[in-house]
């Protein structure tokens, strides 16, 4: 009999229901089997959560993705193998995470892992600035650090703003999709298949992130690492093919487009860390300084939260590609200063909740 090849609409479509139905059929198991092992994750200082609720979520978005790719993708791409023992990887490392707290610099060094193995056996690497500070290729050791420095700072970016219902994967489905019309636009069908798989895992897991049954659950650092990882290989290949010319427009500030369409977790990401800083904090150390955790003081619920969150990040997105011919510099300037605006009237409404005495929405709800 023939090998039957699927490509084209045909691999998308399928990559995407795939993904879809085997996520939405695991999450409900993972919960039966997490609540009977007494796995969940229990309320602590820092978390918002008030009740045990089930973690592990992430298993059923990796089995959807996983399953979803993998049927989709046959014939495109001559690294899978590669990216797929990445992924892996950081699979085992956040579950281990989620069921017994890692050490942060175990948990970097097996990022590092990962990002090394893209770098070094796929074709997945920055190779030019694109003009920046006047430089456009590179070496390859500037070409190492960069690559290697971009997907560990993307993985615990997602990773940052998994702290309320339905943040982290309602931001991977707008930016999958984002890069997902970019690749498919562009030819580039491989890539086209991977994004729809995630977003079709993450659309799946979002019916129970969201929900209040008995089926809740929260993805962990089994999701969100996977997440951020293939996050920021998009990133990479989306300025690749720029850099090649072979993206569906030519883009001048394709670096900084890229960080548009990422902003809400990098923006936060690096918001938190001057903040801890500037406190004399680790890095590190979780607390409630993120931009959710601002909005539910300001008296948004979580799935109000989550909604404006991903309506001002679609914006962003729109912005990035509309002011792309304004240079990478001044595109990243609108940009920081956007969010700069955007984070001051949050803290106003918050302010404004506090001075007034009224108990946050936020308080009572769960985390995602």
């Amino acid at each position: 009999m023939p090998e039957l090849m699927i490509t084209g609409w045909p691999a998308i479509v399928l990559a995407f229901i795939s993904a879809l139905l085997v996520t939405w059929y695991y999450v409900p198991k993972v919960v039966s089997i997490v609540r009977r092992r007494h796995l969940e994750d229990k309320p602590n200082g820092h978390k918002i959560h008030h009740i045990n609720v089930p973690t592990l979520g992430g298993i059923g978005i990796f089995a959807g993705f996983l399953i979803g790719y993998l049927l989709g993708v046959d014939g495109y791409l001559p690294g899978l193998s590669y990216f797929t023992a990445a992924v892996v990887i950081l699979f085992f490392i956040g579950m281990k995470d989620d069921l017994i707290a890692m050490n942060q610099v175990k948990k970097l060094a097996g990022e590092f892992v990962s990002a090394v193995i893209i770098f070094f056996f796929t074709d997945l690497s920055f190779t030019s600035l694109h003009g920046f500070l006047g430089i456009d290729q590179i070496s390859p050791w500037a070409s190492f650090f960069i690559t290697v420095f971009v997907i560990i700072l993307i993985i615990n970016a997602v990773n940052l703003i998994d702290g309320i219902d339905g943040l982290a994967a309602t931001v991977g489905v707008v930016t999958s999709v984002t890069f997902g019309i970019f690749f498919y636009l562009s030819g580039d069908f491989g890539y086209t298949v991977i994004a729809a798989a995630l977003t079709g895992a993450l659309i799946a897991f979002l019916r129970f992130n969201l929900s209040n049954g008995r089926f809740k659950i929260f993805m962990g650092d089994t999701g969100s690492l996977v997440i951020g990882f293939t996050l920021a290989v998009f990133a990479i290949r989306f300025n690749e093919l720029v850099a090649q010319g072979r993206s569906v427009i030519s883009l001048t500030s394709a670096p900084a487009v890229a960080i548009g369409i990422l902003i809400v977790p990098l923006f936060d990401t690096l918001r938190v860390i001057v903040l801890r800083i500037a406190h004399n904090q680790s890095p590190f150390k979780a607390d409630q300084r993120h931009i959710h955790h601002l909005m539910l003081r300001a008296g948004f619920t979580h799935r109000e939260s989550t909604l404006y969150i991903a309506l001002f990040n679609i914006m962003m997105i729109a912005i990035a590609f509309l002011l792309d011919g304004v240079g990478m510099i001044w595109l990243g300037v609108i940009l920081f200063t956007i969010c700069l605006i955007a984070v001051w009237f949050v803290y106003r409404a918050a302010a404004r909740t506090a001075s007034a005495g009224r108990v946050p929405h936020g308080a009572a709800a769960v985390e995602a």
